[in-house]
């Protein structure tokens, strides 16, 4: 009499599962590894406000400047 085929199957299905989590594993610590796609803002040359207007700017230019030199 032979082995069954559910013991096989099994081992197979066990492998298959096993290859899927490493490549998973895999694939997160490429992604980890790999630098954040983000946006760089230059934050020095970027405006404050786009709803102030011209006074506006020059008012709060002003006062940053007295709070920085007192």
């Amino acid at each position: 009499m032979s082995k069954s085929q559910e013991t096989y199957l099994k081992k197979q299905r066990e492998k298959k599962r096993l290859q899927k989590k490493k490549e998973k594993m895999e694939n997160k610590n490429l992604r980890r590894d790999q630098d954040k796609g983000g946006l760089e803002i230059d934050w020095d040359s970027a405006p404050e406000n786009l709803t102030l207007s011209k006074e506006e700017l020059d008012v709060r230019a002003e006062t940053k400047q007295i709070n920085t030199n007192k």
